[in-house]
């Protein structure tokens, strides 16, 4: 019997469990189990679990590609400050403010109630819809812009210490 460590998402072995090879079963370590005492068992005879495959340089390069993906969505989805009002950035709301800026286009008498994000209304005429959609869409613009300065670092590291010393979590607009 062989036992190997399990990794998390992100590379790092998980401190509480490892995989039995013959069929592939977690095993808790520290469990009043069975299997757990086996392995415990295998320990003590002088064992030790296989460790992780070292990750090749491009399945770093795609995990942190992904992690930047991940990043830029929560900072474009956080929200925006435009002209002292706080607004949402989600999907939904980009889609709404479209349609709103359109139908202000349509007819330049047209206003809307606006929910903002700390719960209150206010009401956007023409002129506010299209600074609010222009705040958001330069946010939003931002976010991107910032993904792909990562995206080009990630892309030239040459190592795998390269590549963690990018520091994906800073400088995203707020």
């Amino acid at each position: 019997m062989a036992y190997s460590i399990i990794c998390d998402l992100s590379g790092e072995p998980l401190p509480d469990l490892v995989r039995r090879d013959a069929d592939g079963a977690s095993v808790p370590i520290d469990a009043p189990t069975a299997d757990s005492l086996a392995y415990r068992e295998w320990l003590g005879a002088g064992n030790a679990p296989t460790p992780p495959p070292v990750p090749t340089l491009a399945e770093i390069r795609s995990k942190r590609l992904a992690a930047v993906a991940a990043r830029r969505w929560r900072a474009e989805t956080a929200g925006t400050s435009v002209n002292g009002m706080r607004i949402f950035t989600d999907e939904t709301t980009q889609a709404k403010l479209t349609a709103a800026v359109v139908a202000s286009v349509l007819n330049n008498n047209y206003a809307v109630n606006w929910k903002l994000a700390d719960g209150g209304f206010v009401m956007l005429d023409h002129a506010a819809l299209i600074a609010v959609a222009q705040g958001v869409r330069a946010h939003v613009q931002s976010c991107f812009d910032r993904e792909a300065q990562l995206v080009a670092a990630i892309l030239a590291a040459q190592d795998s210490a390269a590549l963690a010393s990018i520091d994906i979590d800073s400088a995203w607009p707020g």
